[in-house]
């Protein structure tokens, strides 16, 4: 079972228990078991949780099946750069690079991330040249830490093969990379365990 089945899953069981509680409630209080609107309120619950439940699937899916390749890059300022390989199938298409540096739990990023990163093809063709990001600080709410933004750069690989994502931290405090390659023909792709 995925990710996208047990998101869909939980959201639609979420709200079935709702309503399995107000039935529970109903039994009790006798005047509302009998009440046209405590069974539309139920009811309602038990749409609204199938129809959320349903669309969580269908963007987690979305999301997993045009993966082309996706991993979490070990990264610290100074170090080398890291290369990320993959292989192109539909050359012709835009395809999407996303990059989200990540802090580490109890290290919250205090200034914005910059790194350096550039794409290329087979034989070294350069597809998106050495450039610099840089990625603001988002900052914490109550349920989220704080962590950077990711951003998301297209580019369209004009012959199928092997490709390259080299990146190259220039700030301090970036532990690790995500980077997730987006491919909109592609219809089998699977991320990494945890999503």
């Amino acid at each position: 079972m995925t990710n996208s089945h047990l998101l869909g899953f939980a959201t639609f069981g979420g709200f079935a228990l709702l309503a399995l509680l107000l039935g529970v409630v109903g039994k009790k209080h006798p005047q509302l078991a009998g009440d046209p609107a405590t069974f539309r309120v139920a009811a309602g619950l038990v749409v609204l949780g199938a129809a959320l439940g349903y669309g969580a699937f269908v963007l987690d899916y979305g999301m997993r099946v045009t993966t082309l390749h996706e991993e979490w890059v070990e990264a610290r300022a100074g170090s080398a750069a890291r290369t990320v390989a993959f292989t192109v199938t539909h050359p012709g298409t835009v395809h999407e690079l996303f990059l989200s540096p990540s802090s580490d739990l109890l290290a919250p990023p205090r200034a914005r991330a910059v790194l350096s990163v550039s794409l290329t093809g087979p034989g070294g063709a350069v597809l998106l040249g050495e450039r610099t990001e840089r990625f603001a600080v988002l900052a914490g709410t109550e349920r989220d830490r704080a962590d950077w933004e990711g951003r998301t750069l297209s580019f369209t690989p004009t012959v199928a093969g092997p490709h390259a994502v080299r990146i190259r931290p220039l700030s301090p405090g970036i532990p690790r990379i995500q980077v997730r390659l987006v491919d909109p023909l592609k219809r089998d792709g699977e991320r990494p365990s945890g999503y």
